[in-house]
Order: C-alpha cells, then sequence, then structure tokens
C-alpha cells in the first residue's frame, strides 16, 4: 500500500472516530434531519407536507443515520429548532430529540427557529436580517438579527399592516426571509426590504449546534419547553 492510500486511510479512520450530530427541524413548513460532524452536514432529509412531520421524522433519522454509517452511540448531541412554528411540530421534533438524549445520556442542543433562518442567509446580508414565520392570517412570527446574528428586535408574535414599521428602519438594507416574508412584503411598501429565499437550514443549525457544545451552552433536557409566543403583541417591542 502506497503513502497516499496509506495517509487517505488514516485520515478516513479520524473522520469515523468523530462523534456526530443528530439535527431536527420539524417548526417549519419543510422538516429536516440531517447528520453533521465539527458543523458539517453529510446528510440530511426533507419533508414538505408539513401534516405528515410525525410519521416521517423516525424513519428519516433512520436513513441518514444508516447513509453516514453511525448509530445511536455514536452521537455527541442532538440539535433541534424549538421554535417559533407550528405547534404540533414544534412537539413532535422536541419530543423526538428528548427521547434519543434520555436514551443516550447526550447533550439536547435547542436553537431558535427564527435564528436558523436568519443565520441561512447571513452570508447574504448587508445590514439586518428579519426572519419570518407565517402566522396566518395577517400575523406572522419575527424576529430581526444584524449581520453577526445579535438580537435586533426581539422574537414576537406580531399582526403585520402598512402601518407597522413607522420609519422603524429607515435606510437599513433589511433582508426578508421565511414562510411570512411574501406577506410583509405584500402588505409594507419599502425599497429597503428585499426578498431572499432560503435553500438550506442545516448548514446553520449544524454549525449553531457545534458551537453550542464548544461553550457548554447546553438545554437543561427534563424541563425545556418549546418557545410557542402565544400573540401577546399587536406591535413590536424593542425598536
Amino acid at each position: 500500500m502506497g503513502n497516499g492510500s496509506l495517509k487517505s486511510l488514516t485520515i478516513l479512520k479520524s473522520l469515523n472516530s468523530l462523534k456526530s450530530l443528530l439535527l431536527i427541524d420539524t417548526a417549519l413548513e419543510t422538516a429536516s434531519v440531517a447528520i453533521a460532524r465539527e458543523g458539517m452536514v453529510l446528510a440530511q432529509r426533507q419533508n414538505s407536507r408539513q401534516n405528515d412531520h410525525a410519521a416521517w421524522l423516525h424513519t428519516a433519522i433512520q436513513e441518514v443515520m444508516q447513509e453516514v454509517g453511525v448509530s445511536f452511540s455514536e452521537l455527541q448531541a442532538v440539535g433541534v429548532t424549538d421554535g417559533p412554528g407550528s405547534y404540533t411540530g414544534l412537539r413532535v421534533g422536541l419530543s423526538a430529540a428528548k427521547g434519543i438524549c434520555y436514551a443516550k445520556n447526550i447533550p439536547l442542543i435547542t436553537v431558535s427557529s427564527l435564528q436558523v433562518l436568519a443565520g441561512a442567509v447571513a452570508e447574504k446580508a448587508e445590514d439586518l436580517i428579519m426572519a419570518l414565520i407565517d402566522a396566518r392570517r395577517d400575523e406572522v412570527y419575527i424576529g430581526v438579527f444584524d449581520r453577526k446574528l445579535n438580537i435586533v428586535l426581539p422574537e414576537q408574535s406580531l399582526v403585520i399592516t402598512p402601518e407597522t414599521f413607522p420609519g422603524s428602519f429607515a435606510n437599513r438594507k433589511v433582508l426578508l426571509c421565511g414562510s411570512g416574508a411574501g406577506k410583509v412584503m405584500r402588505l409594507i411598501k419599502n425599497n429597503d426590504f428585499v426578498l431572499v429565499e432560503i435553500k438550506n437550514i442545516n448548514k446553520y443549525l449544524a454549525y449553531s449546534t457545534y458551537e453550542k457544545i464548544k461553550d457548554n451552552k447546553l438545554s437543561n433536557l427534563p424541563y425545556h419547553e418549546p418557545l410557542y409566543l402565544k400573540n401577546n403583541y399587536t406591535t413590536p417591542k424593542g425598536i
């Protein structure tokens, strides 16, 4: 065996010895599961039928784990979006994540659904990112972040009207993303608002989960609850 082959074999063994992360998102219209190592996504599955997330989830988890060739005992942690989003979807995803963490005695890492959306487009941002999830009628779940994902507008439930942001983002370039972005673009005419498509959230979910593990920012496994964001606000707070 040549030196090149030996080097390749050594690298392969090193990669196989690394612990893997299981990533779960069932909070949004399109659900996803993925396997990642050190913040890099190795395999993923998606499901666009929102009413089918619960039935789809466990089969998808088995498929991505088989594709990468890892077992539950080789998982380092489970990263899951914990809201806001679909009430049923949040319960499905967090319950599955907790069950695996309990069974294998591994950490639970939770990440905001809105921050994951913003993180997925952060590389395109010049100034601000407005992450939006459709909450039916003229309501959205909203969070505004700067390009480094620091919070500018705290996450909240908000009814959108043409007067929702009177001068709040004057002369600020704002990227809008997520399922509620089209609703905001339709109701609010602002030339500084730019709609951007999200293609894949797993890259940022993997990165954020890995960073939280390194910083020991673990969620409370027994007591952590989804962030449902009930409809408490009619005007934005924190601007």
